[in-house]
């Protein structure tokens, strides 16, 4: 087991004027939804796999819908909520861009780090990440240890024609380990 699958949710963006034109209500509908599924807090949520296409228009709509849900800091919180973006290592994948961040976020549960957002050079102006808020990006890689509680992230991906879904993963079980089977002939 890498991770567990704890819950997903897709929805639509509806009608828009524009088709590069995001809804930030359902993709912060979208977020809710999947969180509801996986029957956890996003306080608990530690790390979100943006979609990230690095658009002027694009991003900053995706991040306000991230703050709506993750961004708030309540009692028990995990002390931040780290945004990361694969798309900034090799661009986008078109279809494969959601597999490429879900990837990307069970290597970072195996691997106890969140990697930085490679190639990142400045924040979009119309992004505001605020004091007092969880949301951070990943501008430097993080160590991202097992803890008492488990560790969850989520990943966000959205299609051209209007399809938002939300995956919430869950850092694999330890198992206990069982005794080596006896090779034949031993």
């Amino acid at each position: 087991i890498r991770a567990v699958i704890r819950g997903s949710a897709v929805n639509h963006d509806g009608r828009s004027s524009v088709l590069t034109a995001p809804n930030g209500p359902a993709q912060e509908a979208v977020i809710r939804d999947a969180l509801r599924d996986a029957q956890i807090r996003a306080a608990d949520v530690s790390f979100v796999e943006t979609h990230g296409t690095g658009t002027s228009l694009g991003d900053p709509i995706e991040v306000e819908a991230l703050d709506a849900v993750y961004g708030a800091s309540p009692e028990g919180a995990n002390a931040s909520c780290v945004l990361g973006a694969v798309k900034t290592n090799f661009g986008h994948l078109e279809a494969a861009a959601g597999i490429a961040g879900l990837i990307k976020v069970v290597l970072s549960l195996e691997n106890h780090e969140i990697p930085r957002n490679l190639n990142f050079e400045r924040l979009n102006p119309q992004i505001q990440l605020g004091t007092g808020r969880r949301l951070q990006l990943a501008t430097e890689p993080r160590k991202w240890p097992r803890a008492s509680q488990p560790r969850f992230a989520a990943v966000s991906s959205f299609g051209l024609g209007g399809t938002n879904a939300h995956v919430l993963l869950e850092e694999a079980p330890i198992l206990p380990r069982t005794a080596e089977p006896a090779s034949p002939g031993a």
